[in-house]
């Protein structure tokens, strides 16, 4: 990836993969969601140099638990 791109790899429960697109879908860009192995709950955001710290913001204050690896 070049210098200015990052991944925030995430694990958290599948159910919850749908609402966490649509909310950052809502905040037009900041992050693209993928998923890594949705079964288990793992997920890719791909994110900017200045989006990184916003959307790492967003993640620790859904209403669901989520775990940085």
């Amino acid at each position: 990836m070049s210098d200015n791109k990052f991944q925030i790899k995430i694990r958290m429960e599948p159910k919850n993969i749908f609402f966490l697109d649509n909310i950052m879908e809502g905040y037009d860009g900041l992050g693209i969601v993928s998923t890594g192995n949705p079964g288990t709950g793992e997920v890719v955001i791909h994110v900017t140099m200045d989006t990184y710290a916003e959307v790492l913001d967003i993640l620790q204050n859904l209403p669901w638990p989520v775990s940085i690896i």
